[in-house]
């Protein structure tokens, strides 16, 4: 009997405030796949729309790391047989399979056309590529025309341009024989550090080349995400709902979980008197220790292996005062000595100011918060990926 395992996630959340919109556009999203298979299932959310979108047209196809799709290699995506289809409100719905010979070291496109003036709502733009086309379905086209729109988020938070909003697509499944060696496959579950990929990124370079064709990563952060609250009025729904409850439709059911990763708590520290957040939500010791420890066992009653990622080092400010950042020394102190984990990533260790309460300049963004692409290949090279054998 075959078995499916994820290849790649995101965690979707309410981009309603966003500019973007593909209105009869084609987005193009690039899928690494470190994982051999014979066939795909696609899996698209609606979760946080208010009305259903209309997608056009849909293809998946092995691309090169442009994005230019390899020949002979595209292939529908429908759902119940037809070639376009709605995605209802509030919904997660699967492709039908699609027949597709995958190997390791390979990238997959998704390619999506939206027809209609529908404003995808339900998404997460950070962590991965994606290209928008000129207007027109083009989703069997090799090159797409006029790709790469970028953003104009802020360099603040991003270390490199992003392109238009990944949408509606939320994970990649691949079908194996079960024969095929079982493979690792990790979930990533945190805020922005882990959403903007800088050191997720790397590590996931790194963990496929140790262990090409066995390993998967999905990361599934979300910027602003805080572990005990839901995002706050200031910015709608864009930081999602509070990571102790959306556990259990984002990460919880990763088809072939293995190994997670959970790393929240820095915005229930840093967000209280900002975006509308009041401060009576700034977490205490005990509360961060009885959602951390639910996960846990959850997770471990389901066969997979929890791994504690330290909550960084930023820097003291008006908000993120002495006083916050003691209460991170005390959150990482019982994830590191609480005896509930298999294993503890020590991710400030790499980058954090010898003495000091932030990151070392050279590793981090001009926000303090968020490292730069030097600090996440630090942290990335740090981890010891025995964790994962």
């Amino acid at each position: 009997m075959p078995r499916r395992v994820c290849t790649f996630a995101v965690a979707h959340t309410d981009l309603s405030a966003q500019p973007f919109n593909n209105a009869g556009r084609t987005v193009r999203i690039l899928v690494p796949n470190n994982l051999p298979g014979s066939a795909v299932y696609v899996k698209f959310s609606n979760y946080y729309g208010a009305r259903p979108v209309w997608v056009g047209n849909a293809s998946i196809a092995l691309a090169d790391e442009a994005g230019n799709l390899l020949a002979g290699s595209a292939r529908p995506l429908t759902v119940h047989g037809d070639t376009s289809f709605a995605l209802v409100p509030q919904r997660d719905v699967y492709s039908d399979r699609v027949a597709l010979t995958l190997r390791p070291d390979q990238t997959l496109a998704v390619s999506l056309y939206y027809p209609l003036n529908d404003k995808v709502t339900s998404g997460n733009f950070v962590g991965t590529f994606a290209a928008r086309s000129v207007r027109g379905d083009h989703c069997a086209a090799p090159v797409l025309p006029k790709a790469r729109i970028l953003s104009t988020l802020s360099r603040s938070v991003l270390p490199w341009d992003m392109t238009s909003a990944v949408t509606t697509l939320s994970a990649v499944v691949v079908e194996q024989p079960d024969d095929t060696p079982l493979p690792r496959v990790v979930a990533a579950f945190g805020d922005s550090i882990m959403q903007q990929g800088a050191w997720v990124t790397p590590f996931t370079h790194r963990l496929y080349a140790a262990f090409p064709g066995t390993a998967a990563v999905c990361n599934l952060g979300i910027g602003g995400n805080r572990l005990l609250h839901g995002s706050p009025p200031g910015v709608g729904g864009l930081y999602g709902r509070a990571g102790a409850e959306r556990f259990s439709w984002d990460l919880a059911p990763v088809e072939g979980l293995t190994h997670a990763i959970l790393c929240l708590g820095t915005n229930d520290l840093g967000l209280p008197g900002k975006d509308g957040a009041p401060e009576q939500e700034l977490i205490s010791l005990a509360d961060y220790q009885s959602a951390v420890t639910a996960m846990a066992e959850y997770l471990h009653s389901r066969g997979v292996k929890v791994l504690a990622g330290l909550l960084l080092p930023r820097a003291v400010n008006r908000i993120y005062t002495p006083e916050r950042e003691q209460m991170r020394l005390a959150i990482n102190h019982w994830l590191a000595r609480c005896g509930l984990f298999d294993g503890v990533i020590d991710l400030g260790a790499p980058i954090a100011e010898p003495g000091g309460t932030g990151m070392r300049k050279e590793y981090a963004l001009p926000d303090g918060l968020h490292p730069n692409r030097a600090g996440g290949a630090a942290i990335a090279e740090a981890i010891d990926l025995s964790l994962f054998s």
